[in-house]
């Protein structure tokens, strides 16, 4: 049977899909003031409360908004789109674009099925574009959107209709705060604690009713009230504060610390007839006193009572682990150095409690800086959105345009910095060696008395212009960056601000351009070192850490090894030894200091010296024992 011939299959015509174009609000012309415009924006919105189409609502915004900031004027520099945001529509629609994108639409459809409360509150907020711009703004990315919203939710629900809008910001930051459980456990044995939202936002407010608060809590911005809300007080403590006369004559809060008796009998553990605390209570620290961490956790928290922004700060130097507190003054700036030792201790660090992260005290201390608070920082931040709009259009060019604008609007404004640095990373290529010479410049110049911010500058400069320099280059720049810190050291003044944390970064950044070739630099490591040991031998967590780098360095040289322990024992012997009118906290740090240089000693095979050593630490323990009789 002859095979047929196979037919091909003919596949059915396809139907051109259809186009679906993306329609947008005009942003222009006369229909820009047009109050029917704004209700538009704001009904439309609301219609996504029941479809869930917010992507394609955040394309129409988009869409419309491109072409507005496209059509303003590059000639009118930061100025350029202050016609644009004096419209309440172009303001809204700006607004609502950030919240979109900021919450996710998908979290904003789970939001719309929160049974009552939270699709009327989304509802009030699709039409106030100042709510909009101060939540978006202030939630960070660790914060839990949905949940914050709900809580938010709740708290609006319990105003009165005379309450309606007299606590926004406070709801804001109630609301961020609370989007996780907040606890915290007691001193000396306490018992765990924890506080919910609604609680303390009634707190905040019956006390605001009341005239009983020294910070306004209806008037402070979200980002600050953060630092109130987080107290780690329960209510019936802060309560207790706002009744204590002591703290109600306070004009400033920094005699709050020295409020609290100094137990120098919880140091010694000497014996004595003093009463122990057993409950942690700010009523019981008062009374019965305490050492730095229950002085700084009193001023914090009674502070905080009083609606007063309040950080409770650690660190470490000369003399151990220590803590104080930090607060907002009345003229907004933050005081950051009550309790604080002026040895050593200029890098502290604190719990930020709207993400429960560990932060320096520098963020702290950069919300009170006065560029936040004037109008050419909320021009940085609306050229940053306009940025963020320009970079959804995928105009990269318009968005690093704005960017660039945003810095020179605000040259303090870190948040501008970041972005500016990620979009020059976007460009690729198409920036020069020369544009990243002069971001990384000008930064350094914008934060000239903020070291921490340098840090993002040097860690552009490593990425974005070390591949265009010879080594020699790339060491002189690091030491450049060292001889900068150890020369501010020398102009400290009267009170040690050294930023002991930044010379060791400097030190390791020097230390890892050397070690690429160890065997050639091996004279300059050492002379690096041996200059930062000798340099910094007058803080002793600076000069633990820098010993460990030291020994990673050298580490599997016998000639070297030898060479660092001779250095180290040198260095110690001349700048660090002997006890003589040593307070107790002094003695434990040394004695820990000994400990450490012996293992040393004992990882490079020399057990004499480890020995001798180990005898002195001992013979501090002693001195320390006697103090516990």
């Amino acid at each position: 049977i002859p095979k047929m011939a196979e037919v091909p299959k003919v596949e059915p015509e396809k139907k051109p899909e259809a186009v679906v174009e993306t329609k947008a609000y005009v942003f222009t012309g006369a229909g820009l003031n047009d109050p029917k415009f704004f209700v538009i924006l704001a009904d439309d919105a609301r219609l996504r409360l029941k479809d869930g189409k917010w992507e394609e609502h955040l394309a129409h915004l988009q869409k419309g908004l491109l072409h507005a900031l496209a059509a303003t004027s590059s000639t009118d520099g930061v100025e350029r789109h202050n016609r644009l945001w004096d419209s309440r529509a172009f303001a809204l629609g700006m607004n609502q674009a950030l919240f979109i994108r900021r919450v996710g639409p998908e979290i904003l459809r789970t939001a719309a099925q929160g049974g009552e409360k939270l699709p009327a509150l989304l509802s009030d907020l699709l039409g106030r574009a100042d709510l909009l711009e101060k939540f978006a703004l202030t939630l960070k990315a660790e914060d839990d959107a949905t949940e914050a919203l709900r809580v938010w939710a709740r708290l609006a629900a319990d105003d009165t209709p005379a309450q309606l809008g007299r606590y926004d910001n406070l709801q804001i930051a109630c609301a961020l705060v609370f989007d996780q459980p907040l606890r915290w456990s007691r001193f000396d044995g306490g018992e765990a604690c924890s506080a919910d939202a609604l609680t303390r936002y009634r707190y905040f407010k019956t006390a605001t009713e009341a005239g009983r608060l020294v910070g306004d809590v209806r008037k402070a911005p979200p980002g600050d009230l953060v630092w109130v809300v987080g107290a780690t007080a329960t209510e019936e403590e802060m309560n207790w504060a706002l009744a204590n006369p002591k703290l109600r004559s306070l004009s400033e809060w920094s005699p709050s610390y020295g409020l609290i008796r100094y137990r120098m009998d919880y140091v010694t553990q000497e014996k004595t007839k003093l009463a122990k605390p057993t409950e942690g209570t700010l009523k019981e620290i008062f009374e019965l006193g305490g050492i730095c961490m229950h002085q700084a956790h009193f001023a914090a928290n009674t502070a905080r009572a009083y609606g007063i922004p309040a950080a409770y700060v650690t660190g470490d130097g000369n003399r151990g682990g220590h803590a104080w507190f930090a607060y907002q003054r009345k003229d907004k700036e933050w005081n950051m150095n009550t309790g604080r030792y002026n040895d050593g201790y200029a890098c502290g660090e604190t719990t930020d409690p709207q993400t429960g992260r560990r932060i320096g005290e520098f963020e702290v201390q950069i919300l009170g800086d006065p560029q936040r608070r004037a109008e050419r920082f909320v021009k940085s931040q609306r050229l940053q959105l306009a940025a963020q709009i320009f970079g959804d259009g995928g105009d990269l060019e318009a968005q690093h345009e704005c960017l660039r604008l945003a810095v020179l609007a605000a040259n303090r404004c870190l948040e501008a910095w970041r972005a500016y640095a990620a979009c020059l990373e976007a460009l690729g290529p198409k920036v020069k060696t020369d544009e990243w010479k002069l971001f990384v410049l000008e930064m350094r110049r914008a934060f000239d008395e903020w070291p921490d911010m340098r840090e993002l500058a040097d860690d552009m400069e490593a990425k974005h212009l070390f591949p265009t320099m010879t080594q020699d280059e790339i060491f002189l720049s690091c030491k450049r960056a060292y001889d900068r810190l150890i020369s501010e050291k020398k102009r400290r003044g009267d009170y040690d601000r050294t930023r002991y944390d930044l010379i060791q970064k400097a030190v390791e950044r020097e230390s890892s351009v050397l070690m690429a070739d160890r065997a050639k630099n091996a004279e300059k490591l050492a002379n690096m070192h041996r200059r930062a040991l000798e340099d910094n031998a007058d803080h002793l967590p600076t000069f633990r850490a820098l010993l460990e780098g030291y020994y990673q360095a050298v580490k599997g040289d016998s000639r070297m090894e030898a060479a660092f322990l001779s250095e180290m024992e040198r260095v110690y012997r001349r700048k660090l030894g002997g006890t003589a009118g040593a307070d107790v906290f002094r003695l434990k740090a040394l004695a820990g200091l000994l400990d450490l240089i012996q293992g040393y000693f004992e990882k490079c095979d020399d057990v004499e010296r480890a020995r001798r050593l180990r005898l002195e630490s001992e013979k501090i323990q002693k001195a320390l024992d006697k103090m516990k009789k």
